[in-house]
């Protein structure tokens, strides 16, 4: 099935054929493609791209998401020849583009202004000058256990966005239910220490993103409504409701089991959570807080070309098929169900994965739709981004652990000072 079906989009595939006639490549090359998506994930994006472009290889190359940083900074700032393009995180944007780690990319911003929002173009650009081609954005969701519920002998949560729940009363139901069935656990969020996930919860709650200041160079992660937000995340886990000791990519397993409530991650669990053995789950929107604006995760991956590409055209030939035509779009999006940055795509691409999730899929466009439109909080933007994330992951982890909240975030302030200073 293809979710982009033939004669689609055609004025956007105009636009890419117009923007890629000239690269036409002399000879045979092969360029290697680094990403942190499983083996196969783009298979099938990268078949149909070599039978349209016989005198172009493709190497897929895949490391863990916490080391794609490192690795990009280790052979990008080597000046290694051999790494052509990659996937690079929005907000990481302006750090790397600072140091030099992203080709200048401004000949295509035409291509791109067809395909993505103002807000979607501004996180690919730094100091007006475009350095990535837009892939994916992102939201959240909250699945649920309807057994669990049924067990309790509890009505399932609303999936309306005006009748979103807060944390509080997210985290009372988790209670009941727990109370009335097998749960183990009540709320867990997917990526359980991680900024993208928490970003939320902290910021959700009247802290600011934790960075301020002339260029967001300034961190502010101890002020009150921090260590509020701080000492509800760290209760989760004191109380038994989310656990210790499971890493992020170990977290799913939790719900697959039948043994979580509540369970916050992306529209990419779908396929995994339907494959679930006696896993009977409907979706809500994602928790807020009383008095506050609902948020959400937003952002994702877009595709760079490293400036030290053997074969800089040839990438960018390849990073425009899975970006900007639409049947590559569609072909990753069947192996990988992210949210497309691509306008065009988003209609197809939600119809089809409703279709493919017939059980929840009136209530999934639904979620989805209104919380692109209305909830997203981007990452902050900031050449110190990457240690700000770093510092803050790190403080997320201990205090997970059972670290003292307020101290925990004193020191993340204190690092994130002495480092940013320098940046600046």
């Amino acid at each position: 099935m293809h979710i982009i079906k033939s004669g689609t989009l055609v004025g956007l595939t105009a636009m890419f054929l117009s923007s890629t006639a000239g690269l036409a490549m002399a000879e045979p090359v092969t360029i290697n493609f680094l990403t942190a998506e499983a083996d196969g994930s783009f298979d099938a994006a990268i078949a149909a791209f070599e039978a349209e472009n016989p005198d172009i290889k493709v190497n897929f190359e895949t490391v863990p998401f916490d080391s794609m940083v490192p690795t990009i900074e280790s052979r990008v700032g080597g000046k290694d020849s051999s790494l052509d393009l990659f996937l690079v995180d929005t907000p990481r944007v302006p750090a790397m583009a600072n140091s030099g780690y992203l080709r200048d990319i401004s000949d295509r911003l035409g291509a791109v202004e067809a395909v993505a929002s103002e807000a979607a173009q501004s996180v690919l650009k730094y100091n007006g000058t475009l350095y990535a081609l837009p892939l994916w954005t992102s939201t959240q969701l909250m699945y649920y256990n309807k057994d669990l519920f049924d067990a309790a002998g509890i009505a399932y949560p609303s999936s309306d966005a005006a009748a979103r729940m807060t944390y509080d009363e997210t985290v009372a139901l988790a209670r009941q239910v727990m109370a009335g069935s097998d749960a183990k656990y009540g709320f867990v969020p997917e990526q359980i220490d991680r900024y993208y996930q928490l970003q939320p919860i902290f910021e959700g709650n009247g802290g600011g993103t934790g960075l301020t200041g002339e260029g967001n160079l300034t961190p502010d992660v101890a002020n009150d409504k921090w260590i509020a937000a701080g000492k509800f995340y760290s209760s989760l886990f004191e109380d038994g409701l989310a656990p210790r000791g499971i890493a992020v990519d170990q977290m799913q397993s939790v719900f697959t089991s039948g043994e979580t409530v509540f369970y916050v991650t992306g529209p990419w669990r779908l396929k995994a959570f339907d494959e679930a053995t006696n896993l009977n789950f409907g979706l809500a929107p994602i928790p807020y807080w009383t008095d506050s604006k609902a948020q959400t995760p937003t952002d994702s991956w877009a595709v760079g070309i490293s400036p030290y590409a053997a074969h800089p055209e040839a990438a960018l030939k390849f990073a425009e098929f899975i970006t900007l035509n639409p049947a590559g779009v569609g072909l990753v999006l069947e192996s990988i169900p992210n949210v497309p940055v691509n306008q065009q795509a988003y209609g197809p691409y939600i119809d089809w994965l409703a279709g493919e999730n017939p059980a929840v899929g009136d209530d999934l466009k639904k979620i989805m739709t209104y919380e692109l439109a209305d909830t997203p909080v981007p990452r902050p933007r900031s050449i110190g981004y990457v240690a700000f994330e770093t510092v803050l992951n790190r403080a997320f982890s201990d205090i997970r652990n059972g670290s003292d909240v307020a101290s925990t975030l004193q020191q993340a302030q204190q690092q994130l000072g002495s480092q940013l200073r320098r940046i600046q």
